[in-house]
């Protein structure tokens, strides 16, 4: 078998003042990705109480307060690109709106305002919505590959609602170019390559087979992509989708565009339904069909946790670099499959 599904279990003891005293034993799940090694840990027994967030005060000041991608504002204060990038200064389709990143994180950064709408609830957002933004990102990309083909890394990206970092409340993606990969963008290239060259099947090809002959994490596909909760999750909620045949951004169809789009707004309202407040996605497109690699999307649910709004970001996450995940995969693609086969139905 060309990688295997590592779990190692660790388990602690102690009396518990919640039960008598009685002894009580506690496993954590070390769960190690099958291709780069990464460790995330899985702590089920801490219970996962999920705080649906009110955002109808932010939404109003933000409002009031005069939103830059609202339509009364979106002209006069959003920049507009140089004519080489785009000769209208930003491209437009239907209500969205992609323009220049005013605190750009790379050569090449732009924003899609997505809607007319300032705030849109996770399960309000259609797939006209989602459609028109995501093919904006897709031709800016191609732009881009025109203009400077060394900005060789590129993304599609999505904070959604402040707990997900996200500085204004009003719908919007981002697409990102740039010479220089992301530390994720770097260690999945290495490690797909060398996958590859070892067992002679491209990782994303395995993952695949492996996930729908398991059925463990497997979610759903349709021709063009095949959605799977990921075994060693980056975040509570992990959602992988791998576009099948897509190792270039040349690559990518107006009907893999629609199906995301649609497959979406299926993901966004399991998670309004969960209660999650945010997300953060990032949809990895590479150039030149780097070996073993395939165009893929990473969903991660954001959320605050407990009564006092605690943030799910701890020190394992940011000092240590080892995810905590609180609920077992298997349980959240279980739940996620029926939405899909409901939706399909």
């Amino acid at each position: 078998m060309p990688a295997q599904f590592r779990v190692e279990e660790e388990v602690m003891e102690f009396y518990d003042p919640r039960n008598g005293w009685k002894p009580i034993a506690q496993k954590t799940e070390v769960r190690y990705c099958p291709l780069t090694g990464r460790t995330s840990r899985l702590v089920p027994t801490v219970g996962f109480r999920v705080q649906p967030p009110d955002y109808r005060a932010v939404v109003e000041q933000t409002k009031a307060a005069g939103c830059p991608f609202c339509s009364e504002h979106v002209e006069q204060v959003t920049p507009k690109f140089p004519a080489k990038v785009c000769p209208s200064g930003r491209l437009r389709q239907g209500e969205a709106v992609l323009f220049p990143n005013l605190f750009p994180y790379g050569q090449h950064s732009s924003v899609i305002r997505l809607t007319d709408r300032h705030y849109v609830p996770l399960n309000e957002f259609t797939e006209e919505m989602l459609r028109d933004g995501f093919q904006l990102a897709i031709q800016y990309l191609h732009t881009l590959r025109r203009i400077d083909p060394g900005s060789t890394y590129l993304s599609v990206n999505w904070n959604y609602m402040p707990v997900a970092g996200a500085s204004v409340v009003h719908p919007h993606i981002q697409a990102l170019a740039t010479p220089h990969p992301s530390n994720y963008q770097r260690e999945m290239e290495t490690a797909a390559k060398a996958f590859l060259k070892e067992h002679g099947i491209a990782y994303f090809d395995w993952l695949m087979e492996e996930e729908r002959r398991l059925d463990q994490r497997w979610i759903a596909e349709s021709d063009t992509i095949a959605w799977m909760h990921a075994f060693a999750p980056l975040g509570q909620i992990d959602v992988v989708g791998i576009c099948k045949a897509v190792s270039d951004l040349a690559h990518v169809s107006d009907r893999l565009i629609v199906q995301l789009c649609r497959d979406l707004r299926v993901i966004l309202s399991y998670l309004h339904d969960q209660g999650f407040g945010g997300l953060n996605l990032a949809w990895y497109l590479p150039v030149g069909s780097p070996p073993g690699m395939s165009a893929h999307v990473r969903i991660i649910a954001r959320t605050n946790l407990g009564l006092i709004g605690t943030s799910e970001y701890n020190y394992l996450n940011a000092l240590h670099q080892e995810p905590v995940c609180l609920k077992k995969p298997e349980e959240t693609a279980g739940e996620m499959k029926k939405r899909f086969e409901a939706d399909r139905s």
